[in-house]
């Protein structure tokens, strides 16, 4: 299968939460590290998300000009298999070219920067992760980041389909066993089902740490 390269990025807590415990947006990285985030993603082709992140946290998805001087905005990919997606989302803007990765009948009206794929799903009904990276790499994206959330980070984690995992690391606790964390989804139920992954490398980015791992094949 072609595909492109995948990173997963994301900032969690010290216990791995990356929500409050009722899944709202909270502020885990610092600026020095969302100095890093935007930099990275000026470097790929598209970044993507899962719907679910779109109606929680309204993301952008775009690169501050504070941060990246002369920045390029990638493609922005939502996976929203029911096409919920609000015509008013920020990830919608005109500021960049949107991909909605959906499986039915789409009868929203979204500005002229936004187009509408429709892709296959899994046994769990959620996108085929496999025929949508090749829809992807059908269509000149090379480079992929995926931001999240917890679900979509699980299914490409589960499937093998990341290269490299950027994990920043906020010096708190947030708690709760229902936490939306890093990895959501079904987990392993034994042993031999681990995803391993290999640390290449971990530096203090203010008053956190940043972990750069690659999975082990």
């Amino acid at each position: 299968m072609n595909r492109p390269y995948i990173i997963i990025n994301c900032a969690m807590s010290a216990d791995g939460k990356i929500a409050s415990s009722v899944g709202s947006q909270l502020r885990i990285s610092n600026n020095e590290d969302m100095r890093r985030v935007y930099n990275l993603r000026n470097e790929f082709d598209a970044v993507l998300v899962g719907v679910n992140t779109i109606q929680a946290d309204n993301p952008k998805l775009t690169i501050k000009e504070e941060y990246v001087q002369n920045p390029k905005n990638p493609i922005r990919v939502i996976l929203d298999t029911h096409c919920i997606t609000n015509e008013d989302a920020l990830a919608v803007d005109e500021q960049a070219k949107t991909l909605i990765i959906t499986n039915g009948e789409c009868d929203k009206n979204y500005k002229s920067n936004v187009e509408v794929v429709q892709c296959g799903v899994d046994y769990e009904g959620f996108i085929d992760l496999n025929q949508m990276l090749e829809i992807l790499y059908n269509r000149g994206i090379r480079k992929l980041m995926v931001e999240g959330g917890g679900t979509v980070i699980w299914n490409f984690l589960k499937l093998g389909l990341v290269d490299d995992l950027f994990v920043f690391i906020g010096p708190m606790i947030i708690g709760g066993k229902c936490t939306p964390s890093m990895a959501d989804g079904e987990g392993i139920n034994q042993e031999d089902e681990l995803i391993n992954l290999e640390i290449l490398e971990f530096r203090k980015i203010g008053n956190g740490l940043l972990i750069h791992y690659k999975m082990v094949k």
